[in-house]
């Protein structure tokens, strides 16, 4: 509950910095222009929440579980492509009325408004980058998709986020008359950038280093049902316990680009651990992961 109030408070604060920078509309045009920054605003909050939901940080799985993040992270994505639409609809729409242009030129006002205002060129592509992960994520074609494929073009949100970021700086009406907002919306990329180098980069690498774990032997319990003995060094000083849930990579051949999930099925000694799975019956010993 604190978590979801938080969210809340977080969306409330971006309703309320749009409201106060809202003046009194009396024309379509206005109510159109305004309509769109706010679903700009909402589309750049819920990106930095989608991201947050990828950084695999373990306050947050631990407190939720990581299936529910991963409901949340596909739910929270697919609200904002339907902003980031209606955003570009509503914008593009509302300048060609300013120009004296009908809905049907939209598209040549998006060209000429790509052209020529600050950092509309890299959100264009963003934006593009953002429409292709949401057409891949589409239920049919998402199964059609060998898992690795799909998750490595998924990884391409960072770049979309990166791409589409900096135009609400440079452009975003709120943004240019508020310095505070403005240090706001830094700080939340910010966090939000440090905490998915830290626990997706840095965490894994530095845990790596530290305890040098490979596989020590896969062993065939029931037809189907392989243990994975991990071998590594002071391994019981990784604070896991038995049901932990981990994600794994091998450097073997042809399985060090795909995380496989395991759990483990005893706590860590002070030199192996072991996990059970269905899939790594042939992964080879001396792989480290």
């Amino acid at each position: 509950m604190p978590l979801l109030l938080a969210v809340a408070a977080g969306g409330v604060a971006v309703l309320w910095l749009w409201w106060s920078n809202t003046p009194s509309i009396a024309d379509t045009t206005g109510r159109i222009i305004a309509a769109g920054r706010i679903t700009g605003l909402l589309a750049g909050y819920l990106m930095a929440l989608v991201v947050l939901q990828m950084a695999r940080v373990p306050a947050l799985e631990r407190r939720v579980g990581s299936d529910r993040v991963a409901r949340w992270h596909a739910m929270s994505g697919r609200y904002t492509v339907s902003l980031v639409i209606a955003h570009v609809f509503l914008i593009m729409w509302g300048y060609a009325r300013l120009a004296g242009k009908s809905l049907g030129d939209i598209a040549q006002q998006t060209i000429t408004s790509v052209n020529t205002l600050p950092d509309m060129g890299k959100a264009a592509i963003g934006t593009g980058l953002l429409f292709v992960i949401a057409f891949i994520s589409i239920g049919p074609i998402r199964r059609r998709l060998p898992y690795d494929g799909w998750y490595h073009v998924h990884l391409l949100t960072y770049a979309a986020v990166f791409l589409t970021f900096w135009h609400q700086i440079t452009t975003g009406n709120e943004f240019a008359v508020q310095p505070t907002a403005k240090t706001f919306w830094y700080g939340l990329y910010g966090i939000v950038t440090a905490l998915v180098l830290w626990y997706r980069i840095i965490t894994p690498v530095r845990l790596n280093l530290r305890h040098r774990m490979r596989v020590e032997a896969v062993i065939e319990e029931t037809p189907g049902i392989v243990s994975v003995l991990i071998g590594g060094r002071k391994l019981h000083r990784m604070g896991a316990e038995a049901g932990h849930f981990f994600r794994w990579r091998f450097m073997a051949p042809g399985m060090r680009f795909s995380s496989h999930p395991y759990s483990l099925s005893a706590a860590p000694a002070p030199t192996h651990c072991g996990s059970r799975s269905r899939r790594s019956a042939t992964t080879p010993p001396g792989c480290a992961n």
